[in-house]
């Protein structure tokens, strides 16, 4: 992977996201840096890229201090269920997060199933 230039690792990226929204229910798909930046984005509505990844990381971060507390062992995947929908991070390397925003559509298995496989791929691309 480390032959790939800068541009066409984040077109590798983009596409990830891209598959992950084309995700039936699947609204948002970003990644969040460990100081809460949002890096990349793909979005099916407006909303404040910055707020989402502040709360990112803030929410991450507790949910992680929270299962060290009750001896779990690292966490593999944050899952906020709301009225209207589902927010989901998983740990990436080097501190970076994948989110999802879902509405009340997502078949939640195949969000999981998908981010499961995503996971892979994306720490690769931000190894090097």
């Amino acid at each position: 992977m480390s032959t790939l230039s800068k541009s066409e690792r984040n077109q590798r990226i983009d596409g990830v996201l891209a598959s992950l929204v084309s995700l039936r229910g699947v609204t948002t798909s970003a990644i969040v840096d460990a100081d809460g930046f949002v890096t990349h984005i793909r979005r099916d509505f407006e909303m404040d890229a910055d707020a989402l990844g502040a709360a990112t990381q803030v929410v991450f971060t507790a949910a992680a201090q929270a299962s060290k507390q009750v001896s779990q062992g690292a966490t593999k995947l944050v899952l906020c269920e709301n009225k209207d929908g589902l927010v989901l991070l998983a740990p990436l390397v080097r501190g970076f997060v994948l989110v999802l925003v879902a509405d009340s559509s997502a078949m939640l298995g195949a969000v999981r199933f998908e981010i499961k496989e995503s996971t892979p791929e994306l720490d690769t691309l931000f190894q090097a």
